[in-house]
C-alpha cells in the first residue's frame, strides 16, 4: 500500500450534533496525532480508546473516542486515525486547525475514497457508488448504490472484460504461431461470444435513463392557464396541501417546488403560475418564470379543464409544450367531459384533483413517459454508458464484417479497443482529469 502525505477533514455534516468525526489518513499520521492526545494504556489498532484532545500548550479542547487503523487494514489502505468528539462545529474546527498547523494538509473533496481506490481497496465503480450512496434521494437510489458498492456492477463488467481478453489471446496466438498447429476459434465462435457480450452491454445501457433520474432527480413542471386546477393537482400528487388553492384566477404568482418520491424516482415537482396575458407587473414576472421552468423541465404536465372547450390561452400554451416531452392532463373530470378534446390531443390522462380519480393512472403514465424501469436493480451512470456505448460500437463493427476477409492484426486492434473501454470503466486505466471529475462531487470528509 502506498502511503501519501497526511490529510485531515471533518467527516460529519456541518452543524451541532451529538458526535462529530475528525478523520486523518496518510504517512506518519499517528505521529502527528499522539502529541495532542492524552490516553491511558497502550494504543491498539482497531480498538476504541478514550482520549483527551489537547492544544499545542497542553490545554484541553475536548474528550472523546480515538480509533487507530494500521495500514493496510483501513478504509484508505493507509494509516488512519478517527476522533469521535462532541459535535460542536467550534470544537471540530479547532481540532482540524491544530493538525493543519502541525504538518497535516486539509483533504480535498473525496480524497479519502480516491486514496482507497488508488490503493486497490475498491475499483472505480465501487468508489463512485460511495458518492451515490451519500447523495441518494430515495430508497431505490440507496439500494442501487449499495449494490454497486458491494461490487455487483463490477461483477457484471469483469466477465465481459475477461471474455474479450480470452478472444485477444486466441487471435494473438494465431498471429504469433501462424504456421504451428494450435487451437483457434472459428468465425462463428468469435461472433457467438461477441453476441453474448453485446447482449449484456445492451441490457446495461437500457438502465442509464433511470440511473440518471435516480442520481439527479426529475424536474416535472405543471403548466396551464389560470384556474385549471394546477395547484390542486400539485397538492394531490404530493398528498398534502402545499399550494394555496382558490377560485380566483392568478392565485399562484410564482412557482412552488417540492420533492416527490414516485416509485423510488426522486422528482422535483413544480407548480407554476398560470400562463396568460397580464398587465399586472408581479403576475408577469411569475408568468416569465413559468415559461423558464417549462423550458428546463424533463417532463411537463399540461393541464386543461376536462369539461370545457379549449380557449385561445390553452392553445397558446399547448404550442409551447407540444414539441417538448409532455403529458396532457384533463383535470376536473368530475364536472364532465368535452368531446372536442379527442380531436385536439393525440393522447391524454383524465383526472380529478378534487376526488382523486385518475391520479394513479397519471403517476403510471409519468413513469412510463420517463422510461423509468423501476426495480431494485443496477442503474448505470452517463460515464458508464459512454464507455459501454463505445464498446458496443466497436463490437457491432466486428460483427458486421466477414472475419475471413479481416486480418487478425486488425481484429486484434478492435478487440483491444473494447478491452481498453472496459478497463477504463473499472478504473484499471485512469487519468487525473477523470479522477478529479469523479471525486470532486464528493464531500470533503469522504
Amino acid at each position: 500500500m502506498k502511503q501519501r502525505e497526511p490529510i485531515v477533514a471533518i467527516a460529519t455534516p456541518y452543524g451541532e450534533s451529538a458526535i462529530g468525526v475528525v478523520r486523518l489518513s496518510g504517512l506518519g499520521v499517528l505521529e502527528k496525532v499522539l502529541p495532542f492526545v492524552e490516553l491511558k494504556g497502550k494504543l491498539k489498532p482497531r480498538y476504541a480508546h478514550f482520549v483527551k484532545v489537547l492544544d499545542a500548550e497542553g490545554n484541553p479542547i475536548d474528550e472523546g473516542i480515538m480509533i487507530y487503523y494500521q495500514s493496510p487494514k483501513s478504509y484508505t489502505g493507509e494509516d488512519m486515525v478517527e476522533l469521535f468528539l462532541h459535535g460542536n462545529p467550534l470544537i471540530l474546527k479547532k481540532v482540524v486547525e491544530l493538525f493543519l498547523q502541525n504538518g497535516v494538509r486539509l483533504a480535498e473533496r473525496g480524497e479519502f475514497t480516491k486514496r482507497a481506490f488508488l490503493n486497490g481497496k475498491m475499483d472505480l465503480l465501487q468508489a463512485e457508488a460511495v458518492g451515490d450512496l451519500i447523495s441518494a434521494k430515495s430508497e431505490l437510489a440507496l439500494k442501487s448504490a449499495l449494490r454497486q458498492l458491494r461490487g455487483d456492477l463490477s461483477q457484471l463488467i469483469v466477465p465481459l472484460r475477461e471474455k474479450i481478453l480470452n478472444l485477444c489471446a486466441f487471435v494473438e496466438a494465431s498471429i504469433e504461431f501462424e504456421e504451428q498447429d494450435i487451437p483457434t476459434l472459428s468465425e462463428e465462435e468469435i461472433k457467438s461470444q461477441l453476441e453474448e457480450i453485446k447482449t449484456k452491454i445492451e441490457e446495461l445501457l437500457a438502465t442509464v435513463r433511470t440511473g440518471e433520474f435516480l442520481r439527479k432527480g426529475v424536474n416535472l413542471a405543471i403548466v396551464g392557464k389560470p384556474n385549471v386546477g394546477k395547484s390542486s393537482l400539485f397538492n394531490k400528487l404530493l398528498g398534502t396541501q402545499r399550494a394555496i388553492v382558490t377560485d380566483i384566477p392568478g392565485t399562484t404568482r410564482d412557482f412552488l417546488q417540492e420533492p416527490l418520491n414516485l416509485e423510488g424516482i426522486p422528482i422535483n415537482l413544480i407548480d407554476t403560475a398560470g400562463i396568460r396575458h397580464s398587465e399586472d407587473p408581479v403576475e408577469k414576472i411569475g408568468i416569465e418564470r413559468s415559461i423558464q421552468k417549462l423550458n428546463t423541465a424533463h417532463l411537463i404536465l399540461f393541464v386543461v379543464q376536462a369539461h370545457e372547450p379549449v380557449e385561445e390561452e390553452d392553445l397558446y400554451i399547448y404550442s409551447l409544450v407540444k414539441d417538448k416531452n409532455h403529458i396532457v392532463v384533463l383535470n376536473k373530470a368530475d364536472l364532465g367531459f368535452w368531446e372536442g378534446h379527442r380531436k385536439l390531443f393525440p393522447s391524454f390522462v383524465l383526472v380529478s384533483a378534487k376526488d382523486g380519480s385518475g391520479i394513479e393512472e397519471l403517476k403510471a403514465t409519468i413513469l412510463s413517459n420517463l422510461g423509468a424501469s423501476v426495480g431494485e436493480g443496477l442503474y448505470i451512470s452517463l460515464r458508464h454508458a459512454d464507455l459501454l456505448q463505445k464498446s458496443l460500437g466497436v463490437i457491432k463493427l466486428i460483427l458486421e464484417k466477414n472475419l475471413k476477409e479481416l486480418s487478425p492484426e486488425i481484429l486484434m486492434l478492435y478487440l483491444r479497443e473494447v478491452q481498453l473501454y472496459l478497463e477504463e470503466l473499472l478504473g484499471a486505466i485512469t487519468t487525473e482529469e477523470l479522477l478529479g471529475e469523479i471525486f470532486s462531487n464528493f464531500c470533503i470528509g469522504k
